[in-house]
């Protein structure tokens, strides 16, 4: 089941690759184009990384105060199809 996750400052949804899937994803790793059973929604990039690949962006991954309301905007709008208040 889908939840939100802590990652910092950044909004990060631990996603199922059937639930990916429900709401149109391909499930396909936006970083290395592999898959996995799960992966992260992360909003800021609007992407869904595999376990992998997830590490390795929270490694060199900046935030931003410029990104803020993208991100937002991302991450209600996925909240809101995975049942996350």
């Amino acid at each position: 089941m889908a939840k939100k996750i802590e990652c910092g400052k950044f909004l990060v949804i631990d996603v199922t690759r059937n639930e990916c899937i429900g709401w149109g994803g391909e499930a396909i790793c936006d970083s290395c184009s592999d898959t996995a059973e799960n992966g992260y929604y992360i909003a800021v990039l609007n992407s869904w990384f595999c376990p992998k690949c997830y590490e390795e962006w929270k490694k060199r991954a900046k935030w931003y105060q410029e990104d803020v309301n993208v991100e937002r905007s991302n991450y209600t709008a996925y909240a809101k199809i995975l049942g996350i208040e």
